[in-house]
């Protein structure tokens, strides 16, 4: 029979199942634990009884004991997570050892307790997995929030890159010589100045090749934008010498843009790509010379930036510092970009019978009217 913890708690309280046949350890739970962490407690006496309780209800920790009288109770942690991937789990033994720890932490559990135990350490204990759990949560939550923006980014992509056609064909004859010799601050504020008020993602993926233009001077350009899976999915290309055909992208996306996220940064000139890029990417890059740049934003990455050009005119130091000192402001906008988009969406769905308000003419959109470029 499924005993439940008496005490009344608030409907946001952790709910914690224990299993253990032990007396001992349910009247731990109810004096102890249960008087220190405001939680919900359900207890369970067999693995049967556990696995109805795990079918039925949400629960955020499980306290197994891994001798049951109908099993073995770390059975109930491969379940716990198949059926609820957001709960974890805490073993208990009454017979520990290195290979019982060992094997309770492969399973997925995240604490290891051996009896006998004291109660308030063991108390402890369950408040360390429960703020795991709330910051798995946590971290669940935003993965979700980024997948469905990535959706959405998707959406806007195919518009981008028609728009993109449309600048690329008269790009190449259009840019003089960019000053090489800003300094770190020149480039940061220069880069900030040129995409401050640019009113949605869209703007800003244009602005920043725009910018990148000017800076480095010619070159295609790719920018990925990383999805909460870790994916990397293409926001908006510009194309110099090579267009963005799905054979490219797919290959790059499989090694070159998972190298470039995993290092930070990288530079790949002749003899590099060569051995660093497979045969799918040499189709399109041999005798270019590559730079990429991960731009992360408190820590996690948001996008890939990806530049090259015939290797005949190699990016210079100074160009390849200003896409390093770039990247970071890049990112950060990005973000607010982001942020920007759900709050429309939710101002829009709120206001249904409103009109939208217009935006108004940005001088960076000579572009869309198939104007020369202004410099």
């Amino acid at each position: 029979m499924v005993k439940t913890q008496s005490k009344p708690t608030a409907q946001s309280s952790p709910r914690v199942l224990v299993v253990d046949d032990e007396r001992m350890v349910v009247d731990v739970f109810r004096e102890i634990v249960a008087e220190n962490i405001d939680c919900d407690l359900l207890f369970a006496s067999s693995l049967r009884e556990a696995q109805r309780i795990l079918c039925g209800q949400r629960i955020d920790l499980l306290v197994a004991d891994v001798h049951l009288p109908d099993g073995n109770g770390l059975s109930l942690v491969g379940e716990l997570h198949r059926r609820q991937p957001g709960a974890v789990a805490l073993v208990i033994s009454g017979s520990p050892s290195v290979d019982s720890a060992v094997g309770a932490m492969r399973a997925g559990a995240v604490d290891f307790v051996a009896k006998p135990f004291v109660a308030e350490q063991l108390a402890e204990q369950i408040r360390k997995a429960l703020e795991s759990q709330r910051a798995r949560h946590r971290r669940e939550d935003r993965l979700r929030k980024l997948r469905d923006t990535v959706r959405r980014l998707n959406v806007a992509r195919k518009t981008v890159n028609k728009k993109v056609d449309l600048l690329c064909n008269d790009l190449i004859g259009a840019y003089s010589e960019l000053s090489r010799q800003l300094d770190l601050v020149r480039v940061q504020e220069g880069y900030r100045r040129f995409v401050e008020g640019v009113p949605d993602l869209e703007q800003l993926l244009c602005h920043t090749m725009d910018w990148l233009l000017r800076q480095v001077g010619y070159c295609n350009i790719g920018i990925w934008l990383t999805s909460a899976d870790s994916e990397l999915q293409l926001g908006a290309f510009m194309k110099y010498t090579v267009a963005a055909e799905p054979e490219l992208t797919g290959a790059v996306e499989t090694n070159l843009l998972r190298l470039i996220a995993r290092r930070g940064f990288v530079r790949l000139r002749e003899s590099e790509c060569k051995t660093m890029l497979t045969p799918a990417e040499l189709k399109f890059l041999t005798g270019q010379d590559i730079v990429g740049v991960n731009c992360t934003y408190l820590g996690e990455s948001l996008g890939v930036l990806l530049l090259f050009r015939d290797q005949k005119t190699p990016f210079k130091d100074e160009d390849v510092n200003a896409v390093k000192m770039m990247s970071p402001l890049f990112a950060s906008s990005l973000a607010v970009a982001v942020r920007r988009m759900e709050g429309e969406e939710a101002e829009d769905s709120s206001t249904p019978d409103e009109p939208k308000q217009k935006r108004k003419p940005d001088p960076a959109d000579w572009w869309k009217n198939g104007d020369h470029p202004p410099f």
